[in-house]
């Protein structure tokens, strides 16, 4: 299984039960550690950082699509948001995987630290990563990549074991993205955030995101 960035819930900012709200810094992922993702995705005491980045056109509106596989917890919802998982390769400096590899065969604990981080240059490998993957697209794709702040929803199950990463860009070609051959997403198209907000079709994450862009 892939090894996931990984965050102590004892680590993390104050959360509410649901919100979006705007970070300073990402100071608090120093306390991250490297851990498999079989063994985070049920574990409740640890969250796992998700970068999550919407796209804008020129009129501000959204890019929107359907999730037509994948979780089945998400499956068949609507999202406005790209992004997934920061992944061992996404290590920012590079993390050497023989290391790695022999650590996890020498230790009991089932993650590993990761100091020092370069967190933001992790997150953006990781998102240009993801956008490469999904969208087939590159950072020439975008303008004014920035960070905006953390999503969280305590709700479900899912919700609790993840941490939003929030990060806007304006999409710069004349056509929408398209999802590559093979991504379980279907493209809709770009959405005023008003429209977003009270829609149920879409998940909980994009609907706190878009209003917070209101």
């Amino acid at each position: 299984m892939p090894h996931i960035l990984t965050l102590p819930r004892t680590q993390a900012p104050t959360l509410p039960l649901q919100g979006c709200w705007p970070a300073q810094n990402l100071d608090f992922l120093q306390h991250a550690q490297w851990q498999d993702r079989a063994q985070a995705e049920h574990n409740e005491a640890w969250l796992q950082p998700i970068t999550y980045l919407l796209l804008r056109n020129a009129a501000g509106h959204l890019w929107c699509y359907q999730r037509t596989g994948g979780d089945a917890r998400l499956d068949g919802r609507c999202s406005c948001g790209v992004g997934g998982h920061v992944d061992l390769a996404d290590a920012e400096p590079p993390f050497d995987n023989n290391t790695f590899d022999s650590m996890s065969r020498t230790s009991d604990k089932p993650y590993r630290p990761i100091s020092p981080l370069n967190s933001q240059a992790t997150l953006r490998r990781a998102l240009l990563r993801e956008l490469s993957e999904e969208l087939g697209a590159s950072e020439a794709d975008l303008r004014d990549l920035r960070f905006q702040g953390l999503i969280y929803e305590g709700l479900t199950a899912v919700g609790r074991v993840h941490l939003g990463l929030l990060f806007t860009a304006q999409w710069r070609p004349d056509l929408p993205p398209q999802p590559v051959a093979g991504e379980a997403l279907l493209a809709l198209s770009f959405r005023p955030a008003s429209a977003i907000v009270h829609n149920d079709q879409f998940e909980l994450w994009s609907r706190l995101a878009a209003q917070s862009l209101l």
